[in-house]
């Protein structure tokens, strides 16, 4: 049963957290769906003829300026852009009556209210126009459930005040438009990756990270298998049998990098089958499989050779119920957190976990065998001195029983 789900495990964890967090890891923008009521006290059109009435009494008013006044009004143009293409597909838009406010307000389907205070159109042009008056301020009652839409209103006005500020400094000031335009043909929308054929994906970075944590769990299985193997006797049989320590001490060495080999196997070939993770270098993959099981076979014996010595099992407890937790972690099974610290990343590759994943990311972005030879040679390393520091720990033959 624990070596059951010691595939079963993974397999879950990877369907979860590559599509829970498969927006994030492929840097894709998550689905929103927001919608938005706007609440005008008065008609905007109402307050710019009365704006207009009143300027065409002054003497040298521009009435060349209505035209293009007419067409940047502040919450037309904010109607116009709530009904672009792009976010008329996430935000849907409804436009009512004050009366119907506290209807609105207690309808949670709404993620925010835009209340449009009276006059607010006639004041921001006279502001605009004359340099006069207070600014006027509209007002945002976003619903306290949908954070994540209320935050997205939030900034696209933000954006749009911020356009409109720039828009009236050219304006005041008579800049050409056209000046502060930049030609499309400067720039290209490339999006590439550095040093590196292929992009990893969520489901490409999670299989890898589920798979070298639950690997760790293989030592600690084999451990506690073991350990039983004491308790009921059958190592103390095997010894008296007068076969020799080593052969048990073997014995549990090959079994481990039996057991974490086929579990990786197992793992990676569900990847494939249901997520496409493929691998274009399968000697690179299967020289950096054995090299990680060496590894988890070196920590197996260790644990066995501890409990053997102190008469109890609880390192082997406490390798699976912590320390594997914490490994996983630093070594980025659960996040790329050594993005965000370089000594975090190297601390992480000193585990084999961190070590055995790097590799594997490496070879599903494309590199040769050549490129992972550090990390493979650092696994077999910490095998070897896993399992030699395992030996001189085993207890002797007198020892034993």
């Amino acid at each position: 049963m624990q070596l059951l789900l010691l595939i079963g495990l993974p397999i879950i964890l990877i369907l979860i957290l590559g599509f829970a967090l498969s927006n994030f890891m492929d840097g894709e923008s998550p689905e929103i769906q927001a919608k938005i009521a706007i609440i005008e006290h008065n008609s905007e059109m109402e307050q710019f003829d009365q704006f207009i009435h009143e300027m065409n009494k002054e003497t040298g008013f521009n009435k060349r300026n209505i035209a293009s006044m007419e067409k940047s009004l502040p919450i037309q143009t904010l109607k116009s852009l709530f009904h672009s293409k792009k976010l008329a597909k996430m935000i849907e838009v409804k436009e009512t009556s004050v009366s119907k406010k506290d209807e609105i307000l207690n309808d949670n389907t709404y993620t925010a209210v835009i209340e449009v205070p009276e006059d607010f159109t006639y004041k921001y042009l006279f502001h605009i126009m004359l340099n006069d008056g207070e600014i006027p301020q509209l007002r945002v009652i976003g619903n306290e459930q949908q954070q994540i839409g209320v935050d997205v209103i939030q900034s696209i006005i933000e954006n749009f005040q911020q356009q409109l500020t720039l828009g009236a400094f050219i304006k005041k000031n008579g800049i050409n438009e056209q000046a502060l335009v930049i030609p499309d043909s400067l720039f290209t929308n490339t999006r590439t990756t550095i040093d590196q054929n292929k992009a990893v994906t969520s489901k490409d970075y999670y299989t890898v990270g589920m798979a070298v944590m639950n690997a760790l769990f293989i030592a600690s299985t084999i451990g506690t298998i073991a350990f039983k193997e004491k308790q009921t006797f059958v190592f103390n049989r095997i010894i008296l049998a007068n076969m020799s320590r080593w052969i048990y001490f073997s014995g549990v060495l090959f079994s481990t990098v039996i057991f974490a080999s086929i579990q990786l196997l197992v793992i990676y070939g569900f990847a494939w089958f249901v997520f496409d993770v493929t691998w274009s270098n399968l000697f690179a993959f299967f020289i950096i499989t054995v090299s990680l099981s060496i590894a988890i076979s070196g920590i197996a014996v260790l644990l066995t050779a501890i409990s053997y010595q102190i008469r109890s099992e609880t390192i082997t407890n406490f390798f699976s119920s912590a320390i594997v937790s914490i490994m996983a972690l630093i070594g980025g099974s659960f996040f790329p957190i050594g993005d965000s610290s370089e000594f975090v990343r190297v601390i992480g590759n000193f585990t084999p976990n961190g070590a055995g994943m790097s590799a594997y990311l490496s070879i599903l972005r494309g590199n040769a065998l050549t490129d992972v030879i550090t990390p493979i040679l650092y696994l077999c390393f910490f095998g070897v001195t896993m399992i030699i520091i395992a030996a001189l720990t085993f207890p002797k033959r007198r020892e034993m029983v």
